[in-house]
């Protein structure tokens, strides 16, 4: 599938679609390595290996690169789900733990951490609209969380679901950021990881973590 937001008509034909999926590799590689104050449009063609014409033929402005890598991430996020749901079972609370896991687990990834801490550096960067953007971003993650939430009472009220699946999502990208050094392999970082992940199960029910969970 080509990326969106790049130049209509660029990315119709194979060879489009792979020069920019070429394009938003170097730039997620470019923006993890060098950190966003590097993030402009010569680095990264230079870092996928074009002239910067080339890049500028997919994507005219350094805001429509980053619009486009915001929607490349959310659709790789996407397809994790599918992937994942597709190998569940059908019982609800079975498909809510296979997404929270994967989400929370998802944090203690190095590159994760590191790809998005530069992300929000780099939105706010952009002329218009990065809250918006950023916002757009986690619907991606809200919306898989709000409809894992439905399927437990399909009688909740949209209100309540989408609050709950704003709350998991608050709580798994403030964990990406306050937790610090620790790693899911040392026994700090495991015990938040497990005590994260059953609280995100409660929000997810409606229930109130008992203390000391």
């Amino acid at each position: 599938e080509a990326p969106s937001n790049v130049r209509k008509g660029t990315a119709t034909r194979r060879a489009g679609k792979a020069t920019a999926r070429k394009i938003l590799t170097a730039a997620r590689e470019l923006l993890m390595q060098e950190g966003y104050a590097q993030f402009s449009m010569r680095n990264v063609a230079d870092a996928a290996g074009l002239h910067l014409a080339n890049l500028q033929y997919y994507f005219p402005r350094r805001d429509d690169l980053i619009r486009a890598m915001l929607s490349d991430t959310g659709k790789l996020y996407e397809e994790a789900y599918e992937r994942l749901l597709t190998d569940t079972a059908a019982d609800p609370t079975e498909r809510l733990r296979t997404v929270l896991k994967y989400q929370f687990e998802d944090i203690f990834v190095a590159e994760t951490r590191q790809f998005f801490v530069q992300l929000w550096a780099l939105l706010s960067t952009l002329e218009d609209s990065p809250g918006e953007l950023l916002g757009e971003l986690y619907e991606y993650d809200i919306d898989p969380l709000g409809q894992c939430i439905k399927a437990l009472d399909p009688e909740l009220p949209k209100s309540e679901v989408r609050l709950r699946a704003r709350l998991l999502a608050s709580l798994i990208e403030g964990l990406m950021i306050v937790r610090g050094p620790l790693g899911p392999d040392d026994a700090q970082g495991k015990e938040l990881l497990d005590r994260a992940y059953r609280i995100g199960l409660d929000i997810a029910i409606g229930a109130t973590p008992s203390r000391g969970q």
